[in-house]
């Protein structure tokens, strides 16, 4: 899932909160599940000013060649009341060479009151790694909105393990006709659990946002 809260925000006419490499950053990796494994990513992201908040949990597992994950999301926007939105995420991902992947991401989602459907989206991500412990992903996509003008979408991250159980993220991406840069970190306290903190900001009239968010994996 990583079109569904500009797709809200733009539906609702608010500023877009936002959802690199797993969890609640906008550029996607191009890596998938283990066989057996499932996952659960939870976050909190909040605009600058009180302009939207969206609340998040995405559990998934790994069913045959690919990652299938069910998106839950609610978002409130600052005079225009909350929107619950549910729907499918599928992932594949194909080693092209050592070091060099790619993969595709085809999602959907429909929403609590009429017209139920929101839209769809695909993103085709490509991770390169560039060293042990660095790797840069480069995503481009498009967000089919209903009844809306269909939206491109684009980005590049890069993610450094700084230590063991520490990483840094720094991504340029656009979304619903805006762009915007974001920071981040992650914190692994154990094998399975992390801990992500970044800030957003936007480029122009878009506002900032501060993330926080959870990722647990185990095996089924």
């Amino acid at each position: 899932m990583r079109w569904i809260v500009p797709g809200l925000a733009c539906l609702l006419a608010a500023g877009p909160p936002a959802r690199a490499a797993g969890g609640h950053y906008a550029v996607d990796d191009a890596s998938v599940l283990d066989p057996g494994a499932c996952q659960l990513e939870v976050w909190i992201d909040r605009a600058a000013g009180g302009r939207g908040t969206l609340q998040h949990a995405g559990p998934g597992c790994r069913v045959g060649p690919v990652e299938l994950s069910l998106n839950l999301d609610r978002f409130h926007a600052e005079g225009a009341g909350a929107v619950s939105a549910v729907g499918p995420q599928l992932k594949w991902v194909r080693e092209l060479v050592p070091s060099l992947s790619a993969g595709i991401s085809v999602s959907a989602a429909v929403r609590d009151h009429a017209p139920r459907f929101i839209g769809s989206s695909v993103v085709l991500p490509l991770t390169w790694e560039a060293g042990e412990s660095v790797r840069v992903h480069v995503n481009a996509g498009r967000d089919f909105v209903h009844d809306r003008a269909n939206l491109a979408r684009s980005g590049a991250a890069v993610e450094w393990q700084a230590s063991p159980g520490w990483s840094l993220v720094a991504e340029r991406f656009r979304e619903v006709g805006l762009d915007f840069w974001r920071v981040g970190m992650r914190y692994a306290p154990v094998p399975g659990i992390s801990i992500d903190l970044s800030r957003a900001e936007g480029l122009g009239d878009a506002p900032g946002r501060w993330a926080l968010g959870l990722n647990f994996a185990f095996d089924r």
